[in-house]
């Protein structure tokens, strides 16, 4: 009897500055955000963590994450990665470190995630400029 192979969904991207895995699997998110921002550019980014969910599927899958320009025409980084699911209940986090990332111009990249070379989400990462330095 042939193995049905049923493609995941990817129910969401999370950009942080770091991921931890903790004992007893569970993991925590540090520095969740959704923009960048920076005096000037180019700007260096040190470290960020993108973090996808995936569920509903089984079988073998290669999954990449690639960072892209604003107009979308240039690759900053990529990273690929095998994701097996033994069945359409399992649930599975990937975790792609990114280090030492230039951004050239403020504007909107987009980190986009492909399944079996397919795309399957575009989230925006904003850079924006600032003028005066932010307080926490």
């Amino acid at each position: 009897m042939a193995s049905t192979t049923i493609k995941p969904r990817l129910i969401y991207t999370l950009l942080c500055d770091d991921v931890r895995q903790e004992m007893g699997g569970k993991f925590s998110l540090m520095g969740l955000f959704e923009s960048i921002s920076s005096h000037s550019f180019p700007a260096l980014h040190h470290r960020f963590a993108i973090m996808n969910e995936w569920t509903g599927g089984k079988g073998e899958f290669t999954v990449k994450i690639r960072l892209l320009s604003p107009d979308q025409a240039q690759v900053l980084s990529e990273s690929e990665t095998k994701l097996t699911l033994l069945n359409e209940s399992q649930r599975h986090r990937d975790i792609s470190i990114r280090y030492n990332t230039t951004f050239n111009v403020p504007g909107t990249y987009w980190i986009e995630t492909q399944l079996d070379g397919e795309r399957v989400g575009m989230n925006p990462l904003i850079l924006q400029t600032v003028n005066n330095p932010i307080i926490h």
